[in-house]
């Protein structure tokens, strides 16, 4: 054995080869495109929620005005509106139905015109002082 500086087998030489850093390269880049996906579906789905709570209350509100109203004073029918929450518009329908002479159903529901957007609805009963 010759003793001129070479060894065997040969010493690998220290850093990185272009396919190591490619792969590296494409793996890093897979991840941020998961995270990009991700952060645009969050996204997404807060404007849902809030435009949800948003309807929700405009639902609830309009349910608790109506029972506020006295019995009397009630009529059965239908009213249609529309409204914009988010730049979305969501039309309002709301529906009282007379059941008895002391009893009324009152139906209220919010969906989207264009189908984009989550819808609400909600049904409560109202009744004459006995």
């Amino acid at each position: 054995m010759s003793n001129d500086g070479d060894s065997w087998p040969p010493a690998r030489p220290r850093g990185f080869t272009l396919i190591e850093v490619i792969g590296a390269l494409v793996i890093f880049s897979v991840g941020v495109l998961m995270v990009m996906q991700v952060g645009s579906s969050l996204t997404t789905r807060m404007r849902y929620a809030g435009a949800r709570s948003e309807i929700v209350v405009m639902a609830s509100e309009r349910v608790d005005s109506i029972e506020a109203t006295p019995f009397d004073s009630l009529s059965a029918g239908t009213t249609q509106d529309t409204l914009n929450v988010q730049g979305w518009t969501y039309e309002r329908s709301v529906v009282v139905t007379l059941l008895t002479p002391v009893l009324a159903r009152v139906e209220v529901s919010l969906s989207p015109v264009d189908s984009v957007g989550p819808s609400h609805s909600v049904t409560s009963y109202t009744s004459a002082v006995w």
